[in-house]
């Protein structure tokens, strides 16, 4: 594919040299939605990938294509403003915005993107553009930049530009993943270090459930509030920063809403259970990792509730069926993918398997996507 978006930039753009920045997608094995809470999350970057070609203009426009869309938007330095018509800008410009934001006299582009990270499946595609579009115009001006600086900027685009409330954690795992590993990130100090990933036999299968996610962006602001009103509580009696200091939640209970302390609930569970998922993956425990997923999953879908009757459906099928290890959602829910955890001779049994009776249940045909563990930007782009 990334030929056809090179194509797609000289047929807009014209020829000549121009730079190419390839970005992956990311799945999280465990650690769901505790990253803007200061927990441990544990991605890995996949092989879907964003690819964006861009280079400097002599004038201050900024000239846009996007090869999935086939649409085309102009504007200029000078006036990088939210877009409602065309939606897919946004995460462009909100990375440019931040930019000049931090006093860079910004270049006019011309750029040309597209990719195969299925949009709104919960892989991050517009994390990985925001990655894609700040590593472009790094390269393009020459600014040094350490990679938690980059990291931090393309997730500002999202927070204040796009405005949806997310951590960290897909920016980070974009840029910096690396092949065969896991990424385990302490989203509250930004230290982060590799785990290698033990996978013998066993291979990851993302199971996309084609549900379109139209409330996706509201539910997950709700959430954020949700457990920032159980810390502004919580913090009345006791110094913390996040709900992942919190060993127990139990004792603030009486304190919390039902609604409030099952989310809150959630939060340090899950953080537990990702360091328990390191100690598996150290220990080459496959049947206690895969055990892992299924426990983020059930909490996921009964005390944070961002889960679907498709996501349920897939994991509930996955239990029963002969090599599977483990299954949860990936992503912030409410539609999106499945992440799967079996043997990989077991793949195509699986598919042929379920994708009749998810077919009869909701109408529609899942995608997979068997993946591998992938490098991040910085090193795809050596």
């Amino acid at each position: 594919m990334k030929e056809q978006i090179q194509k797609a930039f000289t047929e807009n753009f014209g020829a000549g040299t121009f730079i190419t920045i390839t970005t992956p997608a990311r799945a999280n094995l465990i650690g769901e939605h505790i990253d803007y809470q200061g927990g441990y999350v544990l991605p890995i970057g996949v092989d879907r990938f964003i690819f964006t070609c861009g280079r400097e203009r002599k004038d201050k426009s900024i000239k846009l294509f996007s090869f999935n869309y086939n649409q085309y938007f102009e504007t200029d330095v000078e006036h990088i403003t939210y877009q409602e018509r065309y939606r897919w800008v946004n995460y462009i410009l909100g990375v440019l915005a931040e930019f000049k934001k931090l006093g860079y006299n910004l270049p006019g582009i011309e750029m040309a993107i597209g990719g195969n990270i299925p949009v709104g499946s919960g892989l991050s595609s517009s994390a990985s553009v925001e990655v894609s579009v700040a590593v472009l115009f790094q390269k393009i001006t020459r600014i040094e930049m350490s990679p938690l600086e980059l990291v931090k900027l393309a997730r500002r685009a999202e927070n204040e530009f796009v405005g949806v409330a997310c951590g960290i954690m897909d920016q980070f795992s974009i840029y910096l993943a690396r092949k065969d590993n896991a990424l385990l990130i302490n989203c509250k100090t930004l230290e982060y270090k590799y785990v290698p990933l033990p996978m013998g036999s066993h291979k990851f299968l993302l199971v996309d459930t084609k549900k379109e996610r139209n409330l996706s962006s509201s539910v997950y602001n709700s959430r954020v509030k949700s457990v920032e009103e159980a810390v502004n509580i919580i913090r009345r009696s006791r110094d913390i920063a996040f709900l992942t200091d919190l060993d127990d939640i139990n004792h603030y209970k009486k304190e919390l809403s039902e609604e409030t302390f099952k989310r809150a609930l959630h939060i340090v569970e899950e953080n537990k259970r990702v360091i328990a998922a390191v100690r598996c993956l150290e220990n080459n425990d496959t049947d206690g990792f895969g055990e892992l997923m299924y426990q983020s999953h059930r909490s996921l879908k009964e005390l944070y509730e961002v889960s679907c009757e498709e996501l349920d459906f897939i994991v509930g099928f996955s239990k029963n069926l002969d090599g599977v290890k483990g299954a949860r959602l990936t992503g912030a829910g409410m539609g999106g993918c499945c992440l799967v955890l079996l043997e990989e001779s077991k793949i195509n049994y699986f598919i042929s398997e379920i994708t009749p009776l998810y077919q009869n249940a909701f109408g529609k045909k899942p995608e997979f996507y068997p993946v591998q563990p992938v490098d991040g930007a910085l090193y795809q782009n050596l």
